[in-house]
C-alpha cells in the first residue's frame, strides 16, 4: 500500500491519469470531431454541468452499495477480528 510520501507510486499514479485523459480526449475528437475548443463557453459550462450530474450520480449509487456493504460487513461483528 501506498503511503502519503511514496512519491514515486503518486507520479505513477498521475501518469496513468493523464494517459487515461489524454485517450479519452482523442476518442472524443475521433468521434465528435476536434471542435471542443472552438464551442462557446457557455454549451461547455452545460457539457460541464451534465457531467457533473452524472458523476454525482455514479457517486450515489456506489455510495448505496457501499452502505449495504457496511452494513454486511457490521453484521458480522467482531467475527471478522478473530485470529487462530
Amino acid at each position: 500500500m501506498t503511503g502519503p510520501d511514496d512519491h514515486a507510486a503518486i507520479d505513477a499514479d498521475l501518469a496513468r491519469f493523464v494517459e487515461r485523459l489524454r485517450a479519452r480526449l482523442e476518442a472524443g475528437a475521433r468521434e465528435y470531431g476536434d471542435v471542443s475548443f472552438t464551442r462557446p463557453a457557455f454549451e461547455l459550462v452545460d457539457e460541464a454541468m451534465q457531467e457533473l450530474e452524472d458523476v454525482c450520480g455514479w457517486s450515489l449509487i456506489l455510495w448505496l452499495r457501499l452502505e449495504r456493504l457496511r452494513g454486511r460487513v457490521g453484521q458480522l461483528g467482531d467475527e471478522g477480528n478473530q485470529r487462530g
